[in-house]
Formats: C-alpha cells, sequence, structure tokens
C-alpha cells in the first residue's frame, strides 16, 4: 500500500486534469464539502478554534511528509518543487496564525482564511495543475492535494459564516499586506534561485491561453499582473461568497 501511495512521479498513468477521475474525484470532495458544512452548521466557537488547531498539525505534518518525499526520490532541482511557498499553503500558516494567534498575528491569518481561502481552493479543484499532472489520482500527493484545497473551501465557508472577520473593502488592509509579503518574498527567491515560487515566474501548467500570451509577450508584465492578481481577485470573490451568505441568513432570519 506505502509503494503505492509513495511510488515514484508517473507522469503515463497520471490523473490529468479534466479527465474521469479528475472528475469523479471533484465531484466526491464538492459532496464532502457539502456534508461537512452541513454536520458544521452549528459549530461553537471554541470547537472551530480547536479544529483550526488541529487542521494547522494535520497539514503541517502533511506537508513535511511530502517534503520528505520530494527529497526522497530527488525531486529538489528548483526551490518551487518542494518548498512550502504558493498561494494555497499559505492556508498552513494562516491557520496557525487564526489558531494560536493574538492581535494583528490572528487578524492576519483570519483575513487569508475568508479572503483567500474560497478562491484559492475551488481554483486548484477545478484546475489542478499541478500534482494530478504528474502522478496517478490514487498517490499521496494527489490525495493531499484534493483533500488540502477541499478544506481551504470548506474553512472559507465556515470562517465567512461565523462573521469573525466580515470580508469588506475595510478589512482588506489585513489581507492585502499578508498576500503581498508572500508575493514580494516569492518574488525575491524566485530572482535567487531561478525558482517559480506562487508561479510569479512563469504560468507553467496554466490552460488559459491570454495568460500564456502574456507571459511569451513580456515575462515581467506577467509577475506583475499576477502579483495584483493574488491580492485583488480572491478577495472580490469572498466578497460575493459573503454577501451571498448574508442574504441567505437574513432570509431564514428576516428581522
Amino acid at each position: 500500500m506505502l509503494k503505492i501511495l509513495f511510488a515514484p512521479m508517473d507522469k503515463e498513468n497520471a490523473c490529468g486534469m479534466f479527465t474521469a477521475p479528475h472528475i469523479i474525484s471533484l465531484i466526491i470532495c464538492i459532496i464532502a464539502i457539502g456534508v461537512a458544512l452541513y454536520f458544521a452548521r452549528n459549530i461553537s466557537d471554541s470547537s472551530l478554534k480547536k479544529l483550526t488547531r488541529i487542521f494547522a498539525y494535520v497539514f503541517t505534518a502533511m506537508e513535511i511528509i511530502k517534503i520528505i518525499y520530494k527529497f526522497s526520490y530527488g525531486y529538489t532541482e528548483q526551490l518551487d518543487f518542494w518548498f512550502p511557498l504558493s498561494f494555497c499553503s499559505l492556508f498552513i500558516y494562516s491557520l496557525w496564525m487564526a489558531g494560536f494567534g493574538k492581535g494583528i498575528i490572528y487578524k492576519l491569518g483570519v483575513s487569508f482564511i475568508v479572503g483567500g481561502c474560497f478562491m484559492g481552493g475551488a481554483s486548484f479543484l477545478v484546475v489542478p495543475a499541478t500534482s494530478l499532472l504528474d502522478y496517478p489520482i490514487y498517490h499521496y500527493l494527489s490525495i493531499h492535494s484534493m483533500l488540502f484545497h477541499s478544506c481551504m473551501v470548506f474553512m472559507a465557508i465556515l470562517y465567512i459564516r461565523k462573521r469573525y472577520m466580515d470580508v469588506t473593502l475595510k478589512n482588506c488592509r489585513y489581507y492585502v499586506p499578508f498576500v503581498a509579503s508572500a508575493c514580494i518574498l516569492s518574488i525575491v527567491l524566485n530572482l535567487i534561485f531561478n525558482a517559480n515560487l506562487m508561479i510569479m515566474r512563469n504560468p507553467v501548467n496554466i490552460p488559459i491561453g491570454f495568460v500564456n500570451g502574456i507571459y511569451e509577450a513580456c515575462p515581467p508584465v506577467f509577475t506583475v499582473l499576477a502579483f495584483l492578481a493574488y491580492i485583488i481577485i480572491p478577495y472580490i470573490v469572498a466578497i460575493a461568497v459573503y454577501r451571498i451568505s448574508l442574504l441567505i441568513k437574513n432570509k431564514k432570519n428576516p428581522s
């Protein structure tokens, strides 16, 4: 079983994108998110805090296992092959900050959960541009990716429902610095190590023609646009989810 879970990269038998295994796994993830949200509909503040801390431990451990796997097979030629600095990996840091932090640290962590996790998690589930292109769906890295991003969506909706931080333009003052700091660090490390952290150097595996066209025409412009996209688009989507959540709540509990 372990040999199958942690087998070497196998592009020939990889799950792929928009294939039957991907679509089936996507449907399973959507159903799982819905069921989990149903059972967590009345979760208390203390229980959600505990869940946040549990997720912090679990996904940190899973990320360490992922890194060990990469080093075991020598998949470390570039920093972005193993170093946990992507838009979605910020979820791990935000869990620690929201679960254990106080003051501004807590607010920065929560800002990413409510402002970035829904878009980040949902985007990957629909367009899994990393592990599923290199491994079968039953491989540890594929399972990890689908579970991780499903939990991003789950936690985003839970935190938005609980209104620990209203997703408003005013509160983007927490989200923007948090994500911008990660982007700037990625750009610096990309220049030093010739890497592609946060996919800010080139749009590898992103199946969007005009995005690839921008990169081919002028790579620096792609980096600038990627930076702006990270700090603007997920938060706009989160505002929409937040407002929909308020509308649903108001219909259920009219004043």
